[in-house]
């Protein structure tokens, strides 16, 4: 059994080997990071097959929304679900990989925009296929138990600024 397969199949309890929490509102605090880690654990081991980072697959989805208009460093930063992502230099491995072009705006010459190439739509396509499925594999959940969590996780955020 890897440790992926380990690490779905446990309660938090047994993962970090504790049982001594506040109360449970802390205990879901840290079962929210445990789980968010362990997610990202299992979405990174797919990426590596395309030669993609977590970060690099977050920038190619940010643009492909805009596609096939260009957009900002500054506007793709603002989108990242990690926000302390260096935005510039994931952008600096995407060039190198061909897979985003960078250009100076028409509009304003001080800024730069990024678009997909081909190149990085055809990698974003086949890696989706593999991250979607990978995610309908992990999330033992139905559309109900989604919403509500969903909900619950958006009101864990309502002090986000």
């Amino acid at each position: 059994m890897n440790v992926c397969t380990y690490i779905c199949i446990v309660k938090l309890e047994q993962a970090i080997q504790s049982n001594k929490f506040k109360n449970e509102v802390h205990k879901a605090g840290l079962n929210i990071l445990y789980t968010a880690w362990w997610l990202k654990t299992v979405m990174s081991k797919e990426l590596k097959e395309f030669g993609l980072t977590h970060e690099q697959y977050n920038v190619l989805r940010i643009l492909k929304g805009k596609y096939p208009e260009q957009m900002c460093v500054r506007d793709v930063a603002c989108r990242m679900i990690e926000k302390s992502s260096n935005v510039p230099r994931i952008i600096d491995r995407l060039e190198i990989k061909k897979l985003v072009k960078r250009s100076t705006s028409a509009l304003d010459k001080r800024e730069t925009v990024i678009t997909l190439t081909q190149s990085g739509i055809t990698i974003l396509e086949a890696s989706t296929i593999i991250v979607n499925k990978a995610m309908d594999g992990l999330m033992e959940i139905n559309n109900q138990e989604a919403t509500t969590l969903n909900q619950l996780l958006e009101k864990v955020r309502t002090t986000e600024g």
